[in-house]
């Protein structure tokens, strides 16, 4: 694995956990649908069924769990990270490396926070990824 990529597993899980999050807002709206109901009079004698919005509850319990899951999985990276990122020397690549990687904050936010121009933390960005590579290769050996 890459330094890179090592780096980038703390922003591919908060990109999943706002995708499941969006799934768990859809699955909570659909609960809350009502269904048609049917004004025809019937007589059963099976066993009554079970609530229809039964199901939604199980589904939603079912992804907030899963989203849970993914969190736990989120802070051990993120830790992970931050300590990799504690260990480097120099300040300025801690900084843009915790707000970018840990943080999980765009670009032009890394930018401002830096009081730099985009470029000037892009090409940082290169010189620091090139220059941990090898670091980060002894590391993991």
């Amino acid at each position: 694995m890459a330094v890179k990529e090592f780096l980038e597993r703390a922003l591919n899980l908060d990109g999943a956990i706002d995708a499941k999050v969006a799934e768990l807002a859809h699955l909570r709206e659909l609960s809350m649908k009502i269904g048609t109901s049917n004004l025809e009079e019937r007589v059963t004698h099976s066993a009554p069924k079970e609530a229809p919005f039964a199901k939604w509850v199980e589904r939603i319990v079912d992804k907030e769990k899963e989203i849970n899951t993914e969190i736990d999985k989120l802070v051990d990276v993120k830790l992970e990270i931050s300590d990799f990122i504690d260990g480097i020397d120099n300040p300025q690549w801690q900084s843009l490396l915790r707000h970018r990687y840990v943080l999980c904050k765009s670009w032009p936010d890394v930018a401002v926070e830096m009081d730099k121009g985009l470029s000037t933390v892009f090409r940082i960005h290169k010189t620091i990824l090139e220059n941990l590579e090898k670091i980060f290769q002894n590391e993991i050996k």
